[in-house]
């Protein structure tokens, strides 16, 4: 299923609706709050190796609404490696990396030197990092599932800002053979539409793709979604 719209509701209705500047790369790690201790290292000892556990290009559903997006400050929340990021600072964005793998954004500053880019990396467990308020223009949340940090990513875009994620549906543990193995790192059907409702939804689709993101290789089942912080604005009656 797949939609673009300005989520317009009424009832159950939906209606539907770069000149990259080369800049030298901050060397440093910024530390956040304490990072969760188990996780980081075992993050740390999946992102060592010298590959890139999951490539160095965007996921796919970046570039297809990056015009869509006003340039401005961007935080990519679960970072990894950097490849997000990394593009995001290459269409303009001003960029803030979070994760809780210092090799993993280690990773991410040489990814941005090799494209010749600025990002801002912080160590940080994404259950304790403060968000801020009004604060970013864009967050990205891709491939971490985390449904407790809706609520702060809304309060920390600014007015007219935009969410952007893209993670693995439920259908994933039954029918595919890489991702998380635990249903509650997937997205239940219908949860991000239900989760957002009060927002304008603009682009969501629930589907297989064909995923060739290094380890992520073959049909997936994703969930993508793209809100904007302002308002729905309910219907008139008779419209």
């Amino acid at each position: 299923m797949a939609f673009t719209a300005d989520a317009t509701r009424s009832g159950s209705r939906w209606v539907l609706g770069t000149a990259v500047a080369i800049i030298l790369i901050s060397a440093t790690i910024i530390l956040g709050q304490p990072a969760h201790d188990d996780a980081g290292q075992a993050w740390n000892r999946r992102y060592e190796r010298e590959m890139y556990v999951y490539g160095k290009e965007p996921v796919d559903f970046l570039p297809l609404v990056i015009d869509r997006l006003p340039r401005g400050r961007a935080l990519v929340l679960a970072a990894g490696e950097g490849r997000n990021a990394v593009y995001l600072a290459q269409q303009g964005f001003d960029v803030t990396a979070v994760d809780v793998s210092s090799t993993g954004l280690q990773k991410c500053l040489t990814l941005a030197a090799e494209r010749q880019v600025s990002v801002q990396t912080i160590v940080a467990d994404l259950d304790t990092f403060d968000l801020g308020t009004e604060r970013w223009d864009l967050i990205t949340n891709f491939y971490y599932h985390d449904s407790a940090l809706y609520e702060r990513i809304m309060a920390a875009l600014t007015p007219g800002g935009f969410f952007a994620l893209q993670n693995f549906a439920l259908d994933q543990l039954t029918t595919h053979r890489f991702g998380p193995r635990s249903p509650d790192w997937l997205v239940s059907p219908n949860a991000l539409t239900k989760a957002f409702a009060d927002w304008r939804i603009r682009h969501y689709e629930d589907r297989i793709v064909e995923l060739n993101e290094g380890m992520h290789r073959g049909p997936g089942a994703i969930v993508r979604l793209l809100v904007e912080k302002a308002a729905v604005v309910p219907l008139a009656p008779g419209d």
